[in-house]
């Protein structure tokens, strides 16, 4: 019997993985996302990396045992007792792509192509265990990749905006009333 999340779960990793793992041809496209959560994953990764360019771009091109490397990425995201939320599912995602990302210098290396083909499936099997095997739970109390793509597509709270309103308010207010004692200082 087929489990559902797990192949969308599998299919949404292959696609995000295979994704940074290609060669990017110059003048040539991007391959389209398989699914809307793909689309939605691509978005939020590229997003948080180029927030934390300092921290991924140490690994891109990365030469050692990426499945392993991972494998303790993984675990330490999951060991600090704060529970899964899709923050830390978008930077693991990021992460194992950011993995199997070549820099410009390894590029054209055989050796280089080969582990990152062989390492992707790989990858994508550690993050499907670790999502649909130990957090499925989770996962499904959040709507599954439904719920991740509501998440990332809601628009900021209505409370954020109140605050950001109140923000900016008293801070006309407070640049008026400098102003206002500026120019009655000056008069004298």
């Amino acid at each position: 019997m087929a489990d559902p999340l797990r192949e969308r779960t599998e299919r949404l990793l292959t696609d995000y993985l295979q994704y940074c793992a290609r060669e990017p041809e110059p003048g040539a496209p991007e391959p389209p996302p398989s699914t809307p959560e793909a689309a939605v994953l691509r978005a939020a990764a590229t997003r948080l990396r180029r927030r934390h360019w300092a921290f991924f771009s140490r690994y891109i091109g990365y030469q050692g045992n990426r499945v392993e490397l991972m494998a303790r990425m993984a675990e330490a995201t999951f060991s600090d007792n704060r529970g899964l939320n899709w923050g830390r599912v978008v930077t693991l995602a990021a992460f194992a792509g950011t993995l199997l990302e070549r820099g410009p210098s390894v590029v054209a290396e055989w050796k280089t192509r080969h582990e990152v083909a062989r390492d992707c499936p790989r990858l994508v099997a550690l993050l499907c265990a670790r999502l649909v095997g130990q957090h499925r739970a989770w996962l499904e109390a959040q709507g599954g990749w439904d719920g991740f793509c509501q998440f990332f597509r809601t628009p900021l709270p209505l409370t954020f905006w109140r605050r950001r309103l109140i923000w900016t308010f008293l801070s006309c207010f407070l640049a008026t009333a400098l102003m206002y004692f500026w120019t009655q200082l000056h008069k004298f």
